[in-house]
C-alpha cells in the first residue's frame, strides 16, 4: 500500500508540474500535449512483451528496478536545457511506467488473502485514491511558498526511492511454473515476436474460457475511452457553462477523487453481495452520472454527482480487481495484463485525441456518447457477470501454445 501510494504520488505531482513547466519554458500547450503523450508511447508499443518478462522474473524485483530508473528521470528533468530532452526523459517515464504497473498487478495474490480478495484491492485502491488527492494540492503549495518548480520532480524522485525501500517487504514471487526451464538470457531472434503472440493468445484464451473476465475486458476498453472522452468533457464544461468557477475542472477531479477514495474503502463491506449484480450496477450508474452532469443546476450539484462518480468508478476497479486475481492463474496473468493495458492505453489516446473536439460541438450530445459508450457494453454483456470462476487453465506455456494443465479449482467470489 506504501510503495503504490508513494508512487501515485510522485506521479500525480508531475501530471500537475510538467505541464506547468513546458508552459512557463516553452510557451505552448501543443508541446505540453505532445510531451505527456509521449509517456504513452512504451505501453502502447512495447506493453505486452512485459507479460513474458513477469512470467519468467520476480515481479517485485521487476517493480523496483522501474522505480529506481523513474526516479533517476525524474530527477534529471529541471536540468534539461531543451524540449527535445523532456521529451526523452518522458519517454523514459513511460517505460518504468510500462513495467512497474502490470508488475504491481501481478504482486496483489502476494500481498491479499485467498478469500480476501475485495477488501484487500479496496484498500489498495484507496491507497491509490489518497495519492491522487494529495499530489496536485502539494504542487500547488510549492508555486504558493515561492518554491521553485524543480522541487516537484525532485520529490517524485524521492517518492520512487521510498517506493523501492517499500517494496523489500513484499514476498518475492517465483517464475510461474513451466517457466523455469526457459532461459532469461537464451538468445531468440524470435524473442519479441513470440512476447507479442503470447500475451495475445493469452488473453484471448483468457477471455473465451471465462464469461466474467469477458465481459469485464472487453467493457474496460469502451469504459476507458468513455471516462476520457468525460474529462474532456468536463473542460469544456468549466469554459462554456461554469466560467465563473475559478478552477472548475480541478475542483470536479477533486470531488471525483473524494468519491473515488469512498468507494474503495465501501465495497468492501459488501461481502455477501453479488458480485455480478454490484459490478454492472455501478457502471450503469456511473453511466447515468455522466448523462446528468450537462443539465445539472448549479455547481454545488455538479460537484455531488461527481462524488458518486467517483464511488462507482472505484468500486468497479476494485471488483475487478478482485476477480481478475480469484479467476486467472499466476502463470497467465502477467500476459494478460501485458495485452489489456497497452490497448486501454490506446482508447485514451483516443478519447483526449477526440473528446474536447465532441464536447466543443455539443457538450449534451458528448454526454449521451459518455453514458452509451459507458453503459450499452455493460447492458450488452450483463448476463456474463453472473458466471462461476473456474474457467481458466492453470498453464505455464502460453507462448508455446502448449496444451494446458488441470484446470484451476474454482473459488466462489
Amino acid at each position: 500500500m506504501v510503495s503504490i501510494f508513494t508512487v501515485d504520488l510522485g506521479t500525480s505531482m508531475t501530471a500537475v508540474a510538467l505541464p506547468l513547466l513546458l508552459i512557463r519554458d516553452y510557451g505552448t500547450t501543443l508541446a505540453a500535449g505532445l510531451t505527456l503523450a509521449i509517456r504513452l508511447v512504451p505501453s502502447m508499443a512495447a506493453g505486452p512483451i512485459v507479460g513474458r518478462l513477469l512470467a519468467r522474473r520476480d515481479p517485485r524485483r521487476i517493480a523496483m528496478l522501474s522505480s529506481l530508473l523513474s526516479a533517476l528521470f525524474a530527477a534529471l528533468i529541471p536540468v534539461c536545457g531543451a524540449l527535445w530532452q523532456i521529451q526523452i526523459l518522458t519517454l523514459g517515464i513511460g517505460l518504468t511506467v510500462m513495467l512497474a504497473g502490470p508488475a504491481r498487478l501481478v504482486l496483489r495474490p502476494a500481498v491479499v488473502s485467498e478469500g480476501d480478495e475485495r477488501r484487500g484491492n479496496g484498500l489498495l485502491m484507496a491507497a491509490q485514491r489518497v495519492s491522487t488527492l494529495s499530489g496536485p494540492p502539494l504542487v500547488g503549495v510549492i508555486i504558493a511558498i515561492g518554491w521553485p518548480l524543480w522541487v516537484a520532480f525532485l520529490l517524485e524522485a524521492a517518492t520512487s526511492l521510498v517506493a523501492v525501500v517499500m517494496m523489500l517487504r513484499v514476498p518475492p514471487l517465483p517464475p510461474a511454473a513451466g517457466e523455469e526451464a526457459q532461459s532469461p538470457g537464451a538468445k531468440d531472434r524470435k524473442a519479441l515476436r513470440t512476447a507479442y503472440v503470447t500475451s495475445t493468445r493469452a488473453l484471448l484464451r483468457v477471455i473465451s474460457a471465462d464469461a466474467f473476465i469477458r465481459g469485464a475486458t472487453l467493457t474496460s476498453f469502451s469504459y476507458l475511452l468513455a471516462v476520457t472522452l468525460g474529462r474532456m468533457m468536463l473542460v469544456v464544461m468549466g469554459a462554456q457553462h461554469y466560467s465563473d468557477i475559478s478552477g472548475f475542472y480541478g475542483w470536479m477531479l477533486a470531488a471525483m477523487g473524494v468519491g473515488g477514495l469512498c468507494g474503495s474503502l465501501l465495497i468492501g463491506r459488501f461481502k455477501r453481495s453479488s458480485t455480478g449484480a454490484l459490478y454492472v450496477a455501478v457502471m450503469l450508474i456511473e453511466a447515468v452520472g455522466w448523462l446528468s452532469l450537462p443539465w445539472l443546476p448549479n455547481f454545488s450539484a455538479a460537484m455531488a454527482v461527481m462524488i458518486i462518480i467517483g464511488i462507482m468508478e472505484s468500486a468497479g476497479y476494485v471488483l475487478y480487481y478482485a476477480e481478475v486475481q480469484i479467476r486467472i492463474p499466476r502463470s497467465v496473468m502477467g500476459y494478460y495484463y501485458a495485452a489489456l493495458i497497452p490497448v486501454g492505453d490506446a482508447c485514451m489516446f483516443l478519447g483526449s485525441a477526440f473528446g474536447a473536439w465532441l464536447a466543443g460541438t455539443s457538450v449534451s450530445a458528448a454526454a449521451m456518447i459518455v453514458a452509451s459508450v459507458m453503459g450499452l457494453p455493460m447492458l450488452l454483456t450483463a448476463r456474463w457477470y453472473f458466471t462461476p470462476s473456474g474457467g481458466i487453465s492453470e498453464t505455464g506455456s502460453m507462448r508455446d501454445g502448449a496444451k494446458p494443465a488441470a484446470r484451476r479449482e474454482g473459488h466462489e467470489a
